[in-house]
């Protein structure tokens, strides 16, 4: 919870941007998608070298909230989420363990990558009810518009009746243009 309210508090200053908001079968889900410009700007005050920074601006970053606001388990999998363009061809999602391989190719300082990996969505966990998580989710920025679908398994084993969320429209600001 000190991770998200943490996470939410250092993107305030964007928090006015247009957001999805989407509720589901007691699942919050809160979206934004953040422009290169954003993106640079957060990740150098936190101290990442530049070229860390100029890596990070090549992606889509798009920020996630959610929130269980039900009473059974729900999980995140990130593996199971899909991005497709107009014409239905799958947008890559760039992986925590992609990002690590980046970072070892370029020798960035482990304080460097740890900083950048706990801005990130977890890959996967558990979500009691109540509870809270958030983090950017990166994406290979595709030319147009895009549709996320998002399957979150429920109960306390995540057998029980899956939430599914269709966030159609979705696209990747250039900079000066926050949408």
């Amino acid at each position: 919870m000190r991770r998200y309210l943490i996470f939410l508090l250092c993107w305030a200053p964007f928090s006015f941007a247009a957001d999805t908001r989407i509720t589901r079968e007691g699942l919050d889900l809160y979206l934004s998608a953040r422009t290169p410009e954003q993106t640079s700007a957060f990740y150098s005050a936190r101290g990442l070298p530049p070229i860390a920074v100029q890596e990070i601006a090549k992606s889509c970053f798009l920020t996630v909230g959610l929130h269980n606001r039900g009473k059974e388990t729900v999980w995140l999998n990130l593996a199971t989420w899909r991005f497709a363009d107009a014409s239905g061809r799958e947008i890559a999602r760039i992986s925590l363990p992609e990002w690590r391989a980046r970072w070892q190719a370029l020798h960035l300082p482990l304080a460097a990558q740890a900083t950048f990996g706990w801005t990130q969505l977890p890959e996967t966990r558990d979500m009691q009810p109540d509870e809270n998580v958030g983090g950017n989710v990166p994406v290979v920025p595709p030319p147009g518009e895009f549709t996320l679908t998002a399957r979150f398994p429920t109960g306390a084993a995540g057998t029980g009746k899956p939430i599914e969320i269709s966030v159609p429209g979705l696209s990747c600001p250039r900079d000066g243009a926050v949408k």
